[in-house]
């Protein structure tokens, strides 16, 4: 089995993807692209199965996605179904500047460069349709927010469906978990994309035991990265489990490396502890599921 992790961005080069060999316990930078259907060519040529968790929503808010089936008069199975159907309005990916104009078929928001905004404002308009329970259960970013909020989530979020829309069906990996549990996924020999999110995954790599409490790190400043690092390079677990890290530099000076790296490390300790398909217990056919969610807590 192979798990990548990838820090997802806007642009290719605020990308960054770790590669974690479950049967070699290592885990080193993947020198890609940045591109979606790079990284699923890699993947593909594995001998699989292989997971790649991606940074960034896949899922729908079920306020908003209810007033989307109600506007459209549609009924998809799930998100992912919507997403690549004709059933999508033109207009979807552009943005709103104003609560008034938000709509759940026209759902990200672009505040007005330099002016005071209300994000408040939003999430009445949208009916609280701006964020998925785990989002709030997390602490995440709204997923909507194009710009204007420190570590804003929306433009990659955009990227990363078109790019999902751009693939031929013959490229299309399984999707979790709108496609089937991981538990049924992983048991063949194909490539299952999920969601990933980052700070979820930082106290499952630096606990010493699991379950372990979420914890949080200054990951823009540098000192803060080489701390963790330093931390997860000794921590018994790792040494225990004979795993190598390499890349490491890289990820003390950049912090999209260091999210990747973190990420990876914390997926190929679950795996290690057979506890990947814990990720099945929370999912919707809607707003979706975060690998690595359930894994800080039992």
């Amino acid at each position: 089995m192979d798990i990548i992790a990838v820090d997802w961005g806007k642009t290719t080069a605020k990308r960054a993807a770790f590669h974690a060999d479950v049967r070699t316990r290592t885990v080193s930078r993947l020198d890609l692209d940045g591109r979606l259907a790079s990284l699923l060519r890699f993947a593909q040529a594995r001998p699989g199965p292989v997971l790649i968790g991606i940074d960034a929503a896949i899922g729908y808010p079920r306020s908003a996605w209810t007033a989307l089936c109600a506007t459209l008069q549609i009924s998809p199975p799930d998100f992912l179904a919507f997403l690549r159907s004709k059933d999508r309005p033109d207009d979807f990916f552009d943005h709103v500047r104003t609560p008034s104009a938000w709509t759940a078929t026209r759902p990200f928001i672009r505040p007005p460069h330099g002016r005071k905004w209300s994000l408040r404002a939003y999430v009445a308009a949208s009916n609280d349709g701006l964020h998925r329970h785990i989002d709030r259960r997390l602490g995440a970013n709204p997923l909507f927010v194009t710009s204007g909020l420190p570590g804003s989530v929306g433009s990659g979020t955009i990227a990363l469906w078109q790019e999902l829309i751009a693939l031929e069906d013959a490229e299309m990996p399984s999707v979790w978990p709108f496609h089937g549990t991981l538990t049924a996924l992983l048991a063949q020999p194909s490539v299952v994309l999920g969601e990933l999110y980052p700070a979820a995954c930082y106290g499952m790599a630096l606990a010493e035991t699991l379950p372990a409490a979420r914890i949080r790190i200054a990951k823009t400043k540098a000192p803060a990265r080489r701390q963790a690092l330093a931390q997860l390079q000794s921590t018994a677990w790792l040494q225990a489990a004979s795993v190598t890290l390499r890349d490491v530099s890289g990820a003390t000076n950049s912090e999209d490396q260091f999210d990747a790296l973190m990420s990876a490390t914390a997926l190929l300790r679950m795996a290690l502890a057979g506890r990947i398909p814990r990720a099945d217990i929370h999912t919707d056919p809607v707003e979706g599921g975060i690998l690595g969610a359930d894994g800080s807590s039992d």
